[in-house]
C-alpha cells in the first residue's frame, strides 16, 4: 500500500467543501463506449507557455487513491470504483516587472491560470463542479462544451418544495432514502416576496428549525424555502451539509464527525453525498403529488409549535394549506416564483 501521507499530498480542504455545479448525465454516444473511452477524448491539458497558452484537462489519480485507503465505509469504496476525477484549466499569464540576480529590471510572466475540479460518478449519472462561483459562470459554457462530446448534461435546480419535504420527512422521522436519513436541520432560510411587507425569514442556528418561528411562520404565510443546512447520516458516516436553491452544496469538513477523517477521505465522503442528494432529488420529482407534498395537518403541527413558542398569528395559514392541498390534488401552483439570490462564494 502507499505510503498514506505521498497519498494526502495533492488534497487538502479545510473548512467548507463547496460545489457551485450540478448536472445529471447521459451517454450518447453511437454504439457501446466505456466511460474510460469518454474520459479519454477529452483535450489533454498540458503546460504551456506566456506565448502558447493551454487549456484542457487533466485525469486526476482520486479515484484511485480513495480504494487504497481505510476508514471509508464499503459503500463509499464502492463509490469510488465509479468516479472519474479530473482538473479542467485554462492557461493565463499575468506580465510583472521585477528584477534578476544581477539587480536588472525585467519583465516576467506570472501564472494565473483559471482551474476547475470535475468529478463525474458514472455510475448514479452525476457531475459536480467544484470552484469559485464567479469563475464557474464565466466559464460554464466552454467547459460544458467541452465536456459534450459524448455526454449530456442537464443542470440540477433543487425546487423550494424539495427542501420543504426533507423538512416534512424530518418531522414524520422518516428517513429520506435507504442510504439518507436526517439527523437534524439546523439552519434554513427563506425567499423575500416583493407582495409583502414580511420579509425573508433567516435561522442561523437552531437545534430544530421546526421549533423556530424564524423559520416556521414565514413557510405558514406562503413564504418559499430556499437554504436548508443540517447534519445527514449517510451509511456511518454523519455530514453537515448546506444545500441551496439552484444546485449549490457546501459540506462541512472541520466542525463535524467528518473533521476525524482526513481530507482525502472527507472529499470521498462529500463527493458521495452529492450523487446521493442528486439522486434524491431525482426520484422525489417521480413521486405522486402525494408523497411529494406534506399535508394539511403537518402545516397545522407548525402552527401549533410556533404558538408554543410565543408567534402571535398575523395572518391565517389556509391560505398555504389550500395551496398545497392542490399540489396534492395534482393542480400546478404557479402563484409564486423567485430566483435564487446571487452570491461571489
Amino acid at each position: 500500500m502507499s505510503d498514506v501521507t505521498t497519498i494526502e499530498d495533492d488534497y487538502e480542504y479545510p473548512g467548507w467543501l463547496v460545489f457551485n455545479g450540478l448536472f445529471k448525465t447521459s451517454v450518447h454516444s453511437e454504439g457501446s463506449v466505456s466511460p474510460q473511452e469518454i474520459v479519454d477524448r477529452f483535450d489533454k491539458y498540458s503546460s504551456g507557455s506566456p506565448n502558447e497558452p493551454d487549456s484542457g484537462f487533466e485525469v486526476k489519480e482520486l479515484p484511485d487513491k480513495l480504494q487504497q485507503m481505510g476508514e471509508l465505509s464499503e459503500a463509499t469504496e464502492e463509490f469510488a470504483q465509479g468516479l472519474h476525477a479530473l482538473r479542467y484549466v485554462d492557461e493565463d499569464w499575468v506580465e510583472q516587472w521585477g528584477y534578476d540576480e544581477d539587480g536588472k529590471e525585467e519583465m516576467y510572466f506570472l501564472p494565473n491560470h483559471d482551474e476547475i475540479r470535475i468529478y463525474w460518478d458514472y455510475v448514479n449519472d452525476v457531475v459536480a463542479f467544484k470552484g469559485q462561483k464567479q469563475l464557474l459562470k464565466r466559464k460554464q459554457d466552454d467547459l460544458l462544451a467541452a465536456l459534450s462530446g459524448d455526454v449530456k448534461l442537464e443542470e440540477v435546480n433543487f425546487d423550494f418544495d424539495f427542501f420543504l419535504w426533507i423538512l416534512y420527512k424530518q418531522y414524520q422521522g422518516e428517513p429520506l432514502s435507504t442510504d439518507l436519513r436526517v439527523r437534524n436541520i439546523t439552519r434554513g432560510s427563506t425567499a423575500a416576496e416583493t407582495k409583502d411587507n414580511m420579509g425573508a425569514g433567516d435561522v442561523r442556528e437552531s437545534n430544530n428549525v421546526l421549533r423556530s418561528v424564524l423559520m416556521i411562520a414565514p413557510i405558514l404565510s406562503g413564504k418559499k424555502i430556499d437554504k436548508i443546512q443540517g447534519n445527514f447520516i449517510m451509511g456511518n458516516h454523519q455530514v453537515k451539509a448546506q444545500i441551496e436553491f439552484g444546485g449549490k452544496v457546501h459540506v462541512k469538513v472541520s466542525d463535524s464527525p467528518l473533521s476525524t477523517l482526513s481530507d482525502l477521505r472527507r472529499m470521498g465522503v462529500s463527493l458521495r453525498l452529492l450523487s446521493e442528494l442528486v439522486t434524491l432529488f431525482e426520484d422525489w420529482k417521480q413521486l405522486d403529488p402525494e408523497e411529494r407534498y406534506p399535508p394539511a395537518s403537518f402545516f397545522d403541527d407548525m402552527t401549533d409549535n410556533a404558538e408554543e413558542e410565543g408567534w402571535i398569528a398575523r395572518f391565517d395559514p389556509e391560505e398555504v394549506k389550500e395551496r398545497y392541498k392542490r399540489k396534492r390534488q395534482g393542480i400546478g401552483d404557479d402563484t409564486y416564483e423567485t430566483a435564487a439570490v446571487e452570491d461571489a462564494s
